[in-house]
């Protein structure tokens, strides 16, 4: 969220075919996949950034308008699965 471009996000725990899970995050920004990404390895914690930035154009909401972040899991682990390399 720290990134000017980003004007939601959520990050969510995938599974990974080695490492257990790892954290995927779906993002509403104005900028790519590997910015985002750089922006998380310059700004955070190595073993905390998202392998993967899906960039869409909303977020899936729940009933009270936050980001559902069950549905967001799901879609994630459908478009990636337990076959994912990091």
């Amino acid at each position: 969220m720290s990134h000017a471009s980003v004007y939601d996000a959520a990050v969510v725990p995938v599974p990974h075919v080695v490492k257990g899970y790892v954290p995927v995050a779906m993002v509403v920004a104005d900028a790519d996949e590997s910015t985002l990404k750089t922006h998380c390895l310059e700004n955070g914690p190595a073993y905390a950034h998202p392998r993967r930035v899906v960039v869409v154009e909303s977020m899936p909401l729940n009933g009270v308008g936050k980001a559902d972040r069950l549905a967001i899991q799901h879609a994630l682990e459908k478009q990636f699965g337990p076959e994912m390399a990091s």
